[in-house]
């Protein structure tokens, strides 16, 4: 049967037919501007596997740390230009960052951290290099292996390099042996322990962060970071500070990275996720009910006028019977379908910039900070409230052995304690080559997606703008009273007995 130009004409002046043919092009360029905008998301539907991992803007300041960095190296020749001066922490420093490194013979692995470092450094101002102290650990029993460990650039720049120190015979023999039976369950967390410890004896920094050594660093992580605390241990109403009621548990630390590998839909915790067959009935019932009442209010006015009640809408639409139930069981299906298919966290209602309620939620959305208090993941780069930490040590201690991470997120739900991340994530994990020498494709879950869309000089003015809101004064009356801490590091690693 042939449909000639009239038939397709008197088919298409149908309003019902009008609204399905509107709402399908309305539904086709969001089906294709999803396909642009959302690729990244890696529980959207438009996902893209094939370029998600190329690495682009931790390239940039990969290039920049290295370049950094060869000015420390040893000069070939009286006519080579002097390397700048050295650059330390102040006296006073308000974070103590601290590196646990071990060797890694591949020579893509070999540049991890090094890379690490350099991306941490380059691009900061002077203010910010002085407010903190730079801590490493060669973590391997014997550190003179490990590439870094003599180069030019460490002495120059970090503040304290090197392997374990204050730690008895038979402490180091353990940890030898933990390292030989590749034993890194308990030994990381013996080494974790190790730089908690470190900061919080040797300095008297009000916040203490952990990194891993196979990180890259936007050039703004510094100035947010210190922001993003400042906000968090100095809530204020206006210019005034306020104390943390009582009622509200304390917080143990600010995550700078996390994936969004873990942030999907749940059965358990979205409702119309976990009853979506519940969720496609209410979309059909809900918006036949409002169109009917729609109709049935328009047809009410237009008796009270007099007027003729099926005078076509704009584009000939009309909202008749079949355009309702067009509307209700083909269309608002289509859309809720867009909205699964979007991922959960490309989703307004969902997105971390509307997480948590009230004054100081709203302030530290401002400043990018929101409580993320599930999902987190993983420990790429965390900084702790100063005030936690003893107890942190103690439970990591009694615990011994496991995934750091996950056992953090365990004491912070058993004590409770809260927890919060920077929204924009300020580091990259670039490590697909583990310590061992082994190709890890499972790391690539362990990997900020949208970290790779920073542009430089967009990054260089959100760092400005965070400078300009950093109140350095204020920040000094954290700084915790000096105190004797005579009693060495070995009680931090937990071989010995655990801390009083």
């Amino acid at each position: 049967m042939k449909l000639d130009l009239h038939s397709i004409v008197s088919v298409t002046s149908i309003p019902a037919v009008r609204a399905l043919a509107i709402s399908g092009a309305l539904w086709l360029a969001i089906l294709v501007y999803s396909h642009y905008a959302l690729w990244r998301n890696p529980h959207s539907a438009y996902f893209h596997s094939d370029n998600v991992y190329d690495l682009d803007y931790s390239i940039v300041r990969q290039t920049k740390g290295r370049d950094y960095l060869q000015q420390y190296s040893n000069r070939s020749s009286p006519t080579d230009p002097a390397p700048p001066p050295p650059q330390h922490a102040d006296d006073t420093p308000t974070l103590c960052a601290a590196f646990a490194t071990v060797t890694r013979d591949h020579p893509e692995a070999a540049r991890y951290f090094s890379d690490s470092i350099g991306s941490m450094l380059v691009g900061l101002s002077p203010i910010e290099r002085a407010s903190f102290n730079l801590t490493v650990l060669f973590a391997n029993s014997d550190p003179t292996i490990h590439k870094d460990f003599n180069a030019p650039w460490l002495s120059a720049l970090v503040d304290h390099a090197a392997g374990y120190e204050g730690i008895s015979d038979e402490e180091r023999a353990e940890l030898q042996r933990l390292e030989e039976a590749h034993d890194f369950q308990r030994k990381g967390v013996l080494d974790y322990i190790y730089l908690l410890d470190q900061c919080y004896r040797e300095t008297r920094a009000p916040f203490i962060a952990v990194f891993e050594d196979d990180v890259i660093f936007a050039a703004d992580w510094l100035s947010r970071t210190i922001l993003g605390l400042q906000h968090l241990a100095l809530p204020r109403d206006g210019h005034v500070l306020q104390p943390t009621p009582l009622d509200q548990p304390p917080w143990l630390y600010l995550r700078l990275f996390y994936t969004e590998t873990h942030m999907m839909w749940e059965n358990d915790d979205d409702w119309l996720y976990g009853h979506m067959f519940v969720a496609f009935g209410l979309a059909m019932f809900s918006t036949a009910t409002v169109l009917l009442l729609i109709r049935q209010l328009l047809l009410q006015n237009s008796n009270r006028s007099n007027t003729y009640t099926s005078k076509s809408w704009t584009l000939g639409l009309r909202l008749d019977i079949p355009t309702i139930a067009v509307l209700s069981v083909i269309v608002a299906p289509a859309f809720l379908g867009l909205f699964f298919m979007a991922g959960k966290y490309n989703l307004p209602m969902y997105t971390l910039q509307t997480s948590g309620v009230g004054a100081e939620a709203t302030q530290l959305a401002d400043v990018g900070v929101f409580p993320m208090d599930k999902h987190g993941c993983c420990s790429q780069g965390l900084v702790f409230n100063r005030e936690q930490v003893p107890a942190l040590i103690s439970y990591l201690q009694k615990r011994g052995r496991g995934q750091t991470d996950l056992m953090i997120e365990e004491y912070c739900n058993e004590a409770p304690l809260r927890r919060f991340a920077l929204g924009d994530q300020v580091i990259q994990h670039v490590g697909l080559i583990s310590s061992r020498g082994q190709r890890n494709m499972g790391s690539q879950s362990v990997y900020a997606f949208y970290f790779e869309e920073k542009r430089e000089q967009e990054v260089k003015k959100k760092q400005k703008v965070a400078l300009g809101g950093i109140d350095w004064p204020m920040l000094k009356v954290l700084e915790a009273p000096e105190t004797n801490n005579s009693r060495g590091i070995k009680q931090g690693l937990g071989i010995l007995p655990p801390m009083i």
